[in-house]
């Protein structure tokens, strides 16, 4: 009997039942987590699901806040803002041909600036080394001078290119666009390239203050410009134009790093900061809060009308209240160009310069600018890369330079009273000793004289900055140099030049009070290098390679110092820093602009305050003669300005400088100052080529003065002083 199919079947083994019920177990796994996680979206996260895509259909557009005034200290609105409408493309809708163009052209403008930078340190390096020798530059150097002068100031320009080829979409969108808003497609092409070469992160701006016609198109028919986008931006309006421009700074969107850092948190990307100058020092209470508007999206990704929009309005910066006196920087500004017309007439050459006028007390600044300037107004749209060019032109002057605090120069003359402050301090001499003056100084081989030869006799340190004796100075200098403490540059340090002033705007450079080590050091780096570079030193070669340092520290340099010579080099600020601190009695003050923050309706809601520095100590009674001697200057006869200030109603103590500059003319500063119970004021003029400083620069000054003390006079009174 055959056996039954039921008994045929094999039996089950243990390792299969393991299997089976493994991968039962694996599969109610997975079941109970797909079934866990649709209730957990359906059930406990339904309603925030439901909320997200209701926010989906909602877009927050950004109202921009309009940034706060800035007055003067008057309360004469020197900064406002304005509304106006401008077009810009979105970079994330270009084709990657057109990006490339964009960045072809920023690594083409780079290197023309680093070949501008590399000529620019070439020169300074030649003018270094015949400024350190102390000779006038031979015939195959004037030429060397031209080629670098020429290279430095004009970088080779780079061409933008042409709209890429095979784009034909591109081409189309900026020939329709440029007919609404009446540019050539080429213009706006270059406009694309030049903004991402720029700012790479951010929308860039084709054209500002389009026409109403044109705007109101543009956004009835966004659906035709791609990429395109329209809006009303608040623009930054200068009524004074040139007045103050390098000082108030531009503005410009924060960037992905600017982001991360701690003074903008909480800031949104895309908002636009300041950027340099009182704009950025001040941004957090200019800035203001944006608004938004929120919108309803429809779902073919278009702006709903139909549906109530709800807004926020924006909330306007606070008002900054600065120190400046508009009617003392539209007096300083116009001496300025009175003196350079002056300087020229001598066949000089001007055309550049800078004013400061501080407040001795407290270091409010009450005027302060560079010549020659430039309308602010340039900057509040956006500038081509050629404009910018010129106005950072030498050929040009250079208009975006600062130079009231951050060109460095030899000082000439201004500096004596440092250095008869050092001198009286440290024991060299006191305010009755008698050094003779026979108008010559014997140096080694080298024999030094006094401006045109003159001769004083028998002189003490008042006498001596009445006359500004060099033979004086020169002395005081040789007896110095063995001292230990290097006290002429200790005091200077102490004064307040060889380091920033702490100006509450960006851009100050440190300068530099010249002593033994810096020269040492550099010239054990020039060694190595002419070394290294198997070149013979104090040759051209050497020169390009190495720089200027060509010789150890000698007697000579601190002599050279002593008269604000040499390798001496400071800013018209530090040396209005270093008068107040020596009129005040020795409290270093920090010079600031920002004076107060205010509501839109002018209240105060807080004060700036900058506390001096430190406080210098020395001896009322060498402060009492360094002053007789800067008063016997401006207001006695045989004093070096005394021509100049003649007839001003006012005491005035002041001293003149005259800087030698290699292979071209002298430089003229002034620096004075007015005691007086509520209106205390130390200017420091300087015109580069301007000449004697009697001749330019003190005339300049004693304009400034007259507009501060209302004294009505409006002569530009020249004077014939040899002081260097």
């Amino acid at each position: 009997m055959p056996p039954n199919i039921e008994e045929r079947r094999p039996a089950i083994t243990p390792q299969l039942a393991v299997r089976v019920a493994v991968l039962g177990g694996l599969a109610f796994v997975l079941f109970a987590v797909v079934f866990f996680r649709l209730w957990f979206l359906q059930v406990l996260t339904g309603e925030d699901y439901v909320s997200q895509a209701r926010e989906n259909r909602v877009r927050k557009i950004k109202i921009e806040a309009p940034r706060g005034n800035i007055v003067d200290r008057n309360g004469q609105i020197l900064v406002k803002t304005r509304v106006a409408p401008v077009v810009q493309i979105t970079p994330e809708s270009l084709p990657a041909a057109e990006l490339a163009v964009a960045e072809s052209y920023r690594a083409g403008r780079a290197a023309a600036e680093r070949r501008r930078l590399a000529s620019a340190r070439e020169l300074a390096s030649l003018d270094e080394r015949l400024h350190a020798d102390g000779r006038r530059s031979t015939k195959p150097e004037k030429r060397e001078r031209r080629r670098l002068r020429r290279a430095a100031n004009r970088a080779a320009p780079v061409p933008v290119g042409r709209i890429p080829a095979g784009q034909p979409a591109l081409r189309r969108l900026y020939v329709r666009l440029g007919r609404v808003i009446r540019m050539r497609p080429r213009a706006i092409h270059r406009e694309v390239v030049e903004g991402i070469a720029e700012a790479p992160y951010s929308n860039v701006t084709i054209k500002t203050d389009v026409a109403k016609d044109a705007f109101s198109y543009l956004l009835e028919h966004r659906e035709e410009f791609r990429g395109v986008v329209v809006e009303k931006r608040y623009l930054r309006d200068y009524p004074y134009r040139e007045l103050g421009a390098q000082l108030f700074g531009t503005l410009r969107e924060i960037s992905p790093q600017e982001l991360k850092e701690r003074r903008y948190r909480g800031v949104a990307a895309g908002t636009r900061v300041g950027k340099d100058g009182i704009e950025e020092t001040y941004d957090k209470y200019l800035r203001g809060v944006d608004g938004y508007t929120r919108v309803v999206i429809n779902a073919l990704g278009n702006r709903d009308d139909t549906r109530q929009a709800t807004v926020r309005r924006p909330i306007q910066g606070d008002q900054l209240r600065l120190t400046l006196d508009l009617g003392l920087q539209r007096a300083a500004n116009d001496a300025m160009k009175r003196a350079i017309a002056a300087a020229n007439l001598h066949g000089n050459g001007a055309k550049a310069g800078a004013y400061v006028a501080l407040d001795p007390r407290n270091g409010e600044v009450l005027a302060l600018g560079s010549y020659p300037s430039f309308d602010a107004n340039l900057f509040a749209k956006p500038l081509s890369q050629s404009r910018f060019d010129q106005l950072n032109s030498q050929a040009n002057g250079a208009p975006l330079f600062n130079r009231a605090i951050a060109a460095t120069y030899p000082t000439g003359s201004t500096f004596k009273p440092i250095t008869a402050m050092a001198a009286l301090e440290s024991g060299i001499i006191d305010t009755g000793s008698i050094i003779t003056d026979t108008g010559s100084f014997q140096l080694g081989n080298l024999l030094l004289q006094n401006a045109r030869g003159a001769s004083y006799g028998p002189l003490n340190v008042t006498q001596a900055l009445k006359v500004s004796s060099d033979v004086f100075f020169y002395t005081l200098g040789e007896r110095a140099n063995p001292l230990a403490g290097e006290v002429i540059q200790t005091w200077a340090r102490k004064l307040g030049l060889g380091r920033p002033t702490g100006i509450d705007i960006p851009g100050e450079p440190k300068g530099l009070v010249p002593d033994a080590e810096w020269r040492n050091t550099g010239y054990a780096a020039y060694q190595k290098c002419a070394k290294r570079n198997h070149v013979e030193e104090r040759t051209s070669a050497a020169l390009f390679a190495c720089g200027g340092i060509e010789r150890p520290w000698s007697t000579g340099d601190n002599v050279n110092l002593a008269i604000g010579q040499g390798d001496l080099q400071a800013t018209p600020l530090q040396m209005a820093v270093a008068y107040s601190s020596i009129v005040n009695g020795g409290h270093v003050v920090r010079p600031h602009l920002g004076w107060k923050i205010e509501d839109g309706l002018g209240r105060q809601i807080e004060e700036v305050t900058k506390p001096p520095r430190r406080k210098v100590n020395f001896s009322s009674v060498d402060q009492q003669a360094i002053l007789e001697g800067l008063r016997g200057a401006a207001m006695e006869d045989g004093g070096t300005s005394a021509a100049v200030m003649k007839g001003f109603p006012l005491t005035v103590y002041g001293k003149t400088g005259t800087v030698e500059r290699p292979g071209q003319p002298d430089q003229s500063w002034y620096i004075a100052y007015v005691p007086h119970k509520t209106r205390p004021i130390v200017v420091a003029v300087t015109i580069e080529r301007g000449g004697f400083g009697a001749e330019t620069a003190a005339p300049a000054a004693r304009l400034i003065l007259s507009e501060w003390f209302d004294v009505g006079d409006k002569q530009f009174v020249e004077g014939t002083s040899a002081d260097r």
